[in-house]
């Protein structure tokens, strides 16, 4: 080998060693990096094995705890996971069930069951479907489902979904559509004319009675203040501006307003408004019912001009009644004198026969006086009626006991103390001693027995008078009140004196009426207000 092949060889391998050397330090630091990145790597794995934990540990408990129902199915519905709010909602008694929730289906409802699987395939995910089950404790519920796929290498292998119970939900809400049904219909049908103003005084609502009242439509009323529609004079304007500050401070009252219809007609209404309020009880105007009070109105401006007249005619009666009573007592007195007078005149000179006529004649002017006199006092009661005051019944009672006349074989008994009323104390000693009167008069018997008593009622007060007279028969209960009847032909009576007691028991808001045997007794009953 030459010498320069030699130096070849010597530069050759030195190169290569050099080359070499190179070579491993790049390898030593290429290994030390590969080295530190493998140590990077494992920490990274070890974090992502110890988040993976901790997401699965969050999303168990997650699974567990929530409120609402979660499951897991297959694609064919058979359970592969559920929680205890599923277990609760679906009546199983175990997660560990193997079931189809298919199974719970209502079969009438296959095609839309099916429908939303294939959208939910074709999405990934459904929310808000709702569909009628049987669970599997037999019970019948409504339910809401939101679900998705779960996916496996873009594959779909399951179906997961929250379950909500929706039964008692629906109920309520089909419960408060019949109710808001039934109160617009009755809105819509009442008599009564609802409108319904807004706080900027504008009309939002009215039903048909209150277009039917005022002659216009919704349009033309809608988005209006009401009194730029009606016709209003200053006053009835300036009560409208005074109830709406009402409402606005929470008032609610009656008011009667007159109004003017598209029919240009002057009608009476009265309007019950109060303040409108939404379901966060923010005030959001008013809502007034009104009724058209026109007719009564024009019958309660007829009934006061009848009663002014009426008044006027009672008094012109009371007036005619006294003058003709004194017209009248005037000849019957002079009768009577004249009567007196022939017979002192004619004194010894006078036959049997004779006699009679003249007692009989005195006897009759006794009973034409009496009988002016009852005319009077019936003409008076009502005409001229104290002021009410509180009248002690039973003192009254025991007082006219002591003043009447009552024979010794007559006991009069008040079983009961009787109460302290409201009423005319003259009137009502009246009609006391008009009664005890009569039953002492048509008492037969050798032992007289007079009863009073009173029973409290809710609002009045019942009154009895029972004595053991002769009786009145049925057929005259309902004749004995009414005037000039008397049963009794005596000179004692003019037939008037039950008609007052009526009148007096009328004027106290009260009822009478007897209960009455032949030969046995009669009872009075009569009620007076509290």
């Amino acid at each position: 080998m030459s010498q320069n092949q030699v130096e070849l060889l010597q530069r050759a391998l030195k190169r290569e060693k050099a080359a070499r050397k190179a070579a491993e330090k790049i390898l030593e630091v290429k290994s030390k990096e590969l080295f530190e990145a493998n140590q990077k790597l494992q920490d990274i794995n070890l974090q992502l094995e110890t988040s993976l934990t901790q997401a699965d540990s969050q999303l168990q408990g997650v699974f567990e705890n929530i409120v609402d129902a979660y499951v897991i199915t297959d694609l064919w519905g058979n359970i592969l996971k559920m929680n205890d709010s599923a277990v609760t909602l679906l009546g199983f008694e175990d997660a560990n069930e193997d079931f189809n929730l298919l199974e719970m289906l209502d079969l009438k409802e296959k095609d839309k069951v099916e429908s939303w699987f294939k959208g939910m395939l074709k999405e990934g995910s459904s929310t808000d479907f709702q569909v009628n089950i049987t669970t599997r404790d037999k019970q019948q519920k409504l339910v809401h489902i939101n679900s998705s796929l779960i996916y496996d290498n873009d594959i779909a292998v399951a179906v997961q979904g929250i379950v909500r119970d929706i039964t008692i939900q629906n109920k309520y809400k089909k419960s408060l559509e019949a109710e808001r049904l039934k109160y617009s219909n009755i809105i819509a049908n009442m008599n009564l004319g609802l409108i319904e103003i807004n706080l900027e005084g504008k009309i939002i609502m009215i039903n048909q009675s209150f277009s039917d009242m005022s002659g216009y439509n919704q349009e033309q009323l809608i988005g209006f203040e009401a009194k730029d529609v009606f016709t209003l004079d200053n006053e009835e304007a300036e009560l409208i501006e005074e109830e709406k500050r009402k409402r606005v401070k929470g008032e609610s009252n009656s008011y009667e307003i007159k109004v003017q219809t598209k029919a240009g007609d002057d009608r009476h209404w009265l309007v019950s408004g109060a303040p409108n309020y939404d379901l966060e009880g923010k005030q959001i105007g008013s809502i007034a019912v009104t009724l058209d009070i026109t007719d009564f109105k024009i019958l309660q401006n007829q009934k006061e001009k009848l009663l002014t007249k009426l008044e006027k005619s009672n008094d012109e009666l009371q007036e005619y009644a006294h003058i003709v009573s004194h017209d009248l007592k005037s000849p019957l007195r002079s009768i009577n004198a004249l009567v007196s007078w022939l017979k002192e005149d004619n004194q010894g000179k006078l036959d049997d026969v004779s006699l009679q006529n003249f007692a009989l004649i005195e006897t009759t002017l006794e009973k034409m006086e009496q009988l002016i006199t009852d005319v009077l006092n019936y003409s008076s009661v009502g005409a001229q009626t104290s002021p009410q005051a509180d009248v002690n019944i039973n003192n009254m009672v025991l007082d006219l006991c002591q003043i009447l006349y009552v024979p010794e074989h007559i006991n009069i008994k008040v079983l009961n103390p009787l109460p302290i009323i409201k009423g005319d104390k003259t009137k009502l000693q009246q009609l006391f001693q008009n009664l005890i009167s009569n039953a002492v008069k048509f008492i037969d018997k050798p032992e007289g027995l007079i009863q009073i008593n009173v029973v409290d009622l809710p609002t009045h007060y019942e009154f009895s008078i029972q004595d053991n007279g002769m009786g009145i028969e049925k057929k005259f209960h309902d004749k004995i009140f009414k005037i000039f009847h008397s049963l009794n032909k005596s000179k004692d009576s003019t037939g008037i004196g039950l008609s007052i007691v009526k009148k007096i028991v009328d004027l106290h808001e009260g009822e009478i009426w007897l209960e009455s045997e032949p030969k046995v007794g009669t009872t009075f009953h009569f009620t007076l207000k509290k």
